[in-house]
């Protein structure tokens, strides 16, 4: 459709209604109308589904009041107001001190702009608690957003012309080329390519023990990739990320806006813990800041004009808080590829299920992490009941209990668990030190209680930070000396009190947790409990494969030989990936049925098992690919 046509059609739906005028601005269609009233903002949503297109609705900048009255306006309507920064397109952000429920934000975002003609983007913000969580970085990225408005709204302009204009060749070929996280786990990265456009899905490292490998970054022409799509911030989706933009992309990067934060938290921590064990890390701070200005957010379920002739639309994958299966919509409608990233197809303590539910889709792209036979998860209560005991078990023989987990998801679900035990009496009440990136991405769960379960939810809005309600919990600071830092491991590893500490990384592959580690493994008292997967080649997965001594290189005491005494446990039940049932009843409950399956991220054998099952129960041609394998979609 051209653009006279679309400009047309909002004329006629919005007749009545004096419209200024109607351009593009990056995915987004915006129109400016005269006057801010109820009636716009009603007959706006028809826009929307009519035209298939994202639609903001602006002012004409003469009848929008001054920023000093909009300011007053907006603390008249809303309490608990932080900050409120003015941009000069028409749009106020607005951060508040305490998170506020969806429908309270629309119906402010509303009054807001009939009042002011100031189009509210309002933002949730941290319930106040007796245990303080920082929030330099949660600043910090909002910091960087507004202090590049003019090289986003280049960035705008440049995608509106790019976007919107209709493609040349509509029949060509698509395919989908894998640049890692084929027949192994780790350094995701997906190219999907028509004739007109070129999209990435995810750009991680894969974790190893003394180094990290890098998709195969060299198959793509940088000049010609046209957007990124950003799943979910663990590293093995979004650590080379970076690095794109340090080589000349300049394009964007669609993500949700929980994972917009968790990534800036993470990619940050990456870089500084490379510096500070003397290593050169492969980009810098400024790249990572040029990918918060380069960042797109979407919510679930909302559909965008990503180039020419794709369509991307978000579903909650149930992984950690706001990860995503990516939907592309591929040549209006000739072909549809549903990207799972990393899924849970099963409820957890603060996650709803993976979505199953989609329009189209021709091949689906499944992660295979819990593939095998044998991947089968115990129920979610045998799990904390295991947790509990071997806890109880610890601290009652006067042990410390070092729990590696991942910054995002298994840190915060794991915390929520023990705050929640303790409260009820189910483990003793001692400390539960909580260190690294752990406590900035808390802020995160806190700030978008609706993209976790209804339960969980309810708590926060209702002032209560569900993680640290039991008193026990205490946030390790991020000393920024190495002396400091040095004695603050000491005095808590040392201490002759009981206590659980909770830190990364999940796979014992460098982070806090190795410093903990190397003062606690002596000790048989002591207990170390897995409760996430641990890939092949990393310390984590050594540990459970038998090994006890080794030489390892942590903060506290440099490089030193470890002789481990410590009890290790691994604790099944805690994924966030789906198990092999899950994964099965996926395929099985999924509407409508892939033509298609193509399984990834997974070891060799247990991809193959799954495989095998696949296509003999639901008789659906399954192909497994290798790195740098391109295959042919349509």
């Amino acid at each position: 459709m051209s653009f006279v046509e679309i400009e047309n059609k909002v004329k006629a739906i919005l007749s009545g209604i004096e419209i200024v005028k109607v351009n593009y601005e990056g995915p987004n269609l915006c129109i400016y109308v005269k006057r801010p009233t109820e009636d716009v903002i009603d007959m706006i949503g028809e826009v929307a589904k009519t035209l298939k297109k994202r639609v903001i609705l602006r002012v004409d900048p003469s009848n929008r009041a001054s920023e000093k009255t909009a300011s007053k306006v907006i603390r008249e309507v809303l309490s608990d107001v932080e900050d409120v920064v003015f941009e000069n397109n028409g749009d106020v952000y607005i951060y508040l001190a305490k998170p506020l429920r969806e429908k309270e934000i629309k119906s402010a975002t509303r009054e807001i702009f009939v009042k002011t003609g100031w189009r509210a983007v309002i933002e949730s913000g941290v319930p106040k608690d007796r245990v303080k969580l920082p929030t330099h970085e949660i600043v910090g990225v909002r910091h960087i957003f507004h202090s590049a408005y003019a090289q986003r709204m280049e960035l705008m302009e440049s995608l509106a012309r790019y976007i919107h204009q209709e493609p040349v060749v509509k029949e060509g070929p698509i395919t989908v080329t894998f640049l890692g996280a084929a027949m192994e786990v780790g350094r995701s990265a997906i190219l999907v390519s028509t004739t007109e456009s070129n999209v990435l899905l995810d750009c991680g490292l894969k974790p190893a023990q003394n180094d990290e490998e890098f998709p195969l970054l060299d198959l793509i022409d940088i000049d010609r990739l046209d957007a990124v799509v950003l799943t979910h911030a663990h590293m093995d989706h979004v650590g080379c990320l970076p690095f794109l933009f340090k080589y000349g992309y300049k394009g964007p990067v669609y993500m949700t806006d929980p994972t917009k934060y968790q990534a800036f938290i993470l990619l940050s921590d990456y870089v500084e813990l490379k510096e500070r064990e003397g290593l050169q890390p492969s980009y810098s701070k400024a790249d990572i800041e040029t990918v918060i200005y380069h960042t797109i957010t979407l919510d679930y379920e909302e559909v965008t004009d990503i180039a020419p002739d794709i369509k991307l639309t978000f579903y909650d994958a149930g992984h950690e808080i706001g990860s995503a299966m990516a939907h592309l919509h591929i040549g209006n409608g000739r072909y549809n590829i549903l990207y799972t990233g990393d899924f849970k197809y099963g409820k957890t303590r603060l996650l709803n299920r993976a979505a199953n539910k989609f329009k189209r889709v021709e091949m689906l792209i499944m992660e295979s992490t819990y593939g095998g036979r044998d991947d089968v998860q115990p129920p979610r209560v045998e799990a904390e009941n295991a947790l509990a005991k071997h806890v109880s078990d610890a601290v009652t023989r006067g042990g410390k209990v070092l729990i590696p987990a991942f910054s995002t998801g298994r840190g915060q679900e794991i915390l929520y668990i023990l705050n929640k035990m303790m409260e009820g009496g189910l483990i003793p009440r001692v400390p539960v030190y909580v260190d690294g990136m752990i406590v900035e991405t808390l802020n995160v769960y806190l700030m978008y209680p609706h993209y976790l379960n209804p339960e969980v939810a309810e708590e926060i809005y209702g002032g209560v930070n569900p993680f640290t309600t039991s008193g026990s919990v205490v946030i390790v600071d991020r000393a920024k000396r190495v002396e400091d830092r040095i004695n603050q491991v000491a005095k808590i590893a040392q201490s002759e009190e009981p206590a659980v500490i909770i830190a990364p990384h999940g796979m014992l592959n460098g982070g806090p947790v190795v410093d903990y580690f190397a003062q606690l493994a002596h000790d048989e008292r002591n207990k170390l409990i897995f409760v996430s997967y641990q890939a092949e080649g990393t310390l984590g997965r050594r540990i459970l494969n038998g090994e006890r001594e080794f030489v390892i290189k942590s903060l506290v005491g440099g490089e030193s030989k470890i002789n481990m005494r410590m009890e290790v446990v691994s604790i099944p039940g805690f994924s966030g990936h789906s198990d092999r049932r899950e994964l099965m009843k996926y395929v099985e409950h999924m509407e409508p049925k892939p033509k298609k399956i193509v399984l990834i991220h997974g070891e060799p054998s247990k991809i193959i098992s799954l495989a095998t099952s696949i296509e003999l129960k639901y008789k659906i041609t399954t192909i497994i690919p290798k790195v740098g394998e391109r295959i042919r979609a349509l």
